[in-house]
């Protein structure tokens, strides 16, 4: 049956091409179950600049691969802004140091939102920097588990990154856009 207007009962009323709006909102309704697209989506959090730094490293590892990378800063970015990337993206690396034996909050607070919001089965990988203790990866595993985000790497380093853990941290960057790639 063919489509003439959209008029809902609040918003916009759509009179010209509104077979333009049936087919955004397939495709926007199948990201919960279907295919994604091929590319990462990069949220960091970085108390003091470590874990900024790493994910410098980590973008500078995906960025030859070709994979579609969108990066956001999840302490200074509205989660309205991030979750559309979670949404469409079938990879997801996460960034975020150990605070207080946890996860970095406003990173805590980013993917309870995608937990509620239903973002399903992505793959992810996480990376972070710790003082005397981790933490942040497992309340991450904890959050995550319940849509179904498997987590297939992991680099934690302490403090501020070395030479060699930035040179390890790229390489991982790439080898998660490969995986990404692959599946595509």
């Amino acid at each position: 049956m063919p489509v003439d207007i959209i008029a809902p009962s609040h918003g916009l009323i759509w009179r010209q091409n509104p077979q333009l709006i049936v087919n955004l909102y397939k495709k926007w309704a199948e990201y919960a179950t279907g295919p994604t697209e091929a590319g990462i989506t990069l949220i960091y959090g970085s108390m003091y600049g470590n874990t900024e730094n790493m994910m410098n490293a980590v973008a500078q590892g995906i960025s030859p691969t070709g994979v579609p990378l969108e990066i956001f800063d999840a302490a200074r970015t509205h989660v309205s802004h991030i979750l559309p990337s979670l949404w469409t993206k079938a990879g997801v690396m996460i960034g975020a140091p150990t605070y207080e034996g946890t996860l970095f909050p406003p990173m805590a607070q980013v993917l309870e939102m995608a937990a509620l919001k239903r973002v399903l089965n992505k793959k992810i990988a996480y990376f972070g920097s710790y003082g005397w203790s981790g933490g942040a990866l497992k309340h991450l595993q904890k959050i995550v588990e319940p849509v179904k985000w498997e987590l297939v790497d992991s680099f934690e380093f302490v403090g501020k990154p070395s030479d060699e853990d930035l040179r390890k941290g790229k390489e991982f960057g790439a080898a998660f856009a490969e995986l990404i790639k692959a599946q595509g």
